[in-house]
């Protein structure tokens, strides 16, 4: 585990910068638990320096203990990452934080806002960020964790607010990213109809009918959607198998249940 934990470290620290590696992950029920297990991190940590900016999503943390653990670990080997985090969000005790963390040598934050408006499980934290290393060199950041019986109404009710944000930030290269919970488990064929974020001209769905959770069936649950501004500077956009890229095997699950998905930019 020691010698796939180095080589990972390796390969995260041959980063190429002629790019810019958006990412979404979300780590299951990561709080104090999760973020107390060393293997874990290690690997998590792996994960987060191959991107120059990543969202990770179900991120339980009242007083920000776990993100200052996953920060001094990714910053240990004089990596520079910033952090930036809604507070948390969702029903009752259940809450969630939705963070990003960037490389602020290539990646400045322009701005941000939460999105409050009643449909919403966990409301949208939205960010403008801006870079030197991209043909697109701001744009906004979309984040969602719906919940999976309300994924329909979620999942369209973006459509509202990217046209919020890019009102709000005057700029309309935007990208929502996270996990939908579109698979079919929760979004069925005859749904997709009715959700405006897959079915009007400015959308872009680049994340599609491919696993991106563990689970026996494919179940595309986590998705990236842009906008028609935004994609003039995508690349490709993929799922990172990080079990088989690190040969972890069933021991992947102790990390997350869920895969990133990512968009390179040019």
């Amino acid at each position: 585990m020691r010698l796939l934990c180095a080589l990972g470290l390796f390969l995260a620290l041959l980063h190429v910068t002629s790019c810019l590696l958006i990412g979404a992950f979300n780590i299951q029920c990561f709080g104090t638990k999760k973020s107390s297990n060393q293997e874990v991190m290690d690997i998590i940590k792996q994960i987060v320096l191959r991107y120059d900016i990543i969202l990770i999503q179900e991120v339980r943390d009242k007083d920000l203990s776990v993100i200052k653990r996953l920060m001094d670990l990714v910053n240990e080997d004089s990596h520079q990452f910033k952090t930036i985090s809604s507070e948390p969000l969702g029903p009752g005790s259940h809450k969630e934080r939705y963070l990003f963390l960037y490389r602020h040598q290539t990646v400045s934050v322009r701005g941000s806002c939460q999105y409050n408006v009643k449909g919403f499980n966990r409301p949208p934290y939205v960010v403008k960020f801006s870079s030197t290393q991209t043909a697109v060199k701001e744009f906004i950041l979309i984040p969602i964790h719906t919940r999976p019986e309300h994924a329909v109404k979620e999942i369209d009710a973006l459509a509202d607010v990217v046209d919020a944000a890019g009102e709000k930030f005057k700029n309309k290269n935007i990208m929502v990213l996270g996990d939908f919970n579109a698979g079919s488990n929760y979004v069925k064929d005859c749904d997709w109809k009715n959700i405006r974020l897959f079915t009007e001209k400015g959308f872009h769905s680049l994340i599609n009918d491919v696993a991106t959770t563990m689970a026996e069936s494919v179940q595309t649950h986590d998705r990236i959607v842009v906008s028609d501004g935004m994609r003039e500077g995508v690349v490709k956009a993929e799922v990172f198998d990080f079990r088989d890229e690190y040969g972890l095997g069933d021991q992947a699950k102790n990390i997350s249940d869920h895969f990133p998905v990512e968009a390179e930019l040019n």
